[in-house]
C-alpha cells in the first residue's frame, strides 16, 4: 500500500511480484525442500504440521526471474503481478518426493515423519491466480516431478548448513 500510495503521490513507476513458494537450489535452509533433506542426513523426523495436509502451490525460482523479465521486456512500468505456476500439491507428498528422492526407492514414509504438530492458525491452501502476468506471455517452463531429484541430490552433496 505504500509503494502504491507513492506511486500515486509522486509518479513513481514499481513493479511488485507476489510468488508463491519457491524452489530451488540455494533455498533458506528453514523452507521445506532443503529442510526435508537437512534432517534426513541427521537423522531426524520430519515434522509436519496438520498431518501435511496444507497445500501449497510452487514454482521454481527460474521461472519467478523469468516473471520478472517478462514485465520488464513487456515495459510494464506499474502494477501488481501474481506469480504462481498453476503446480501445487499437499506438503506430504513434496516431503514424500522427496524422501523418494533421497532414497532413491520408494518406502514407507512414516519412520521418516512426525504428523503430530498442529499449528493453529495454519492456512489450508495457499493459491493465486497469475492471469494477469500470463497476459503478458509468461509461462512456467520448470516442473516440479522433473527437477526435484536433482534438487535433492544437491542438497545431499553441498549441505553446509
Amino acid at each position: 500500500m505504500l509503494v502504491m500510495a507513492w506511486g500515486r503521490t509522486y509518479g513513481l513507476k514499481y513493479l511488485i511480484l507476489r510468488p508463491t513458494n519457491n524452489y530451488g537450489i540455494g533455498q533458506y535452509p528453514e523452507k521445506l525442500i532443503p529442510v526435508t533433506v537437512k534432517l534426513l542426513m541427521r537423522g531426524k523426523k520430519i515434522k509436519l504440521h496438520d498431518e501435511g495436509t496444507p497445500i501449497r502451490n510452487w514454482l521454481h525460482a527460474d521461472d519467478t526471474a523469468a516473471a520478472v523479465t517478462t514485465l520488464i521486456d513487456a515495459g510494464m512500468n506499474s502494477g501488481i503481478y501474481n506469480v504462481a505456476g498453476g503446480f501445487e500439491q499437499k506438503n506430504i507428498d513434496t516431503v514424500s518426493k522427496v524422501l523418494e528422492c533421497y532414497f532413491g526407492e520408494k518406502r514407507d514414509w512414516e519412520p521418516y515423519l512426525d504428523l503430530s504438530f498442529v499449528r493453529e492458525g495454519q492456512d489450508v491452501r495457499y493459491a493465486l491466480n497469475d492471469d494477469k502476468l500470463r497476459c503478458h506471455g509468461w509461462r512456467p517452463q520448470k516442473n516440479f516431478d522433473r527437477e526435484i531429484g536433482q534438487i535433492v541430490e544437491h542438497y545431499k552433496n553441498n549441505f553446509k548448513w
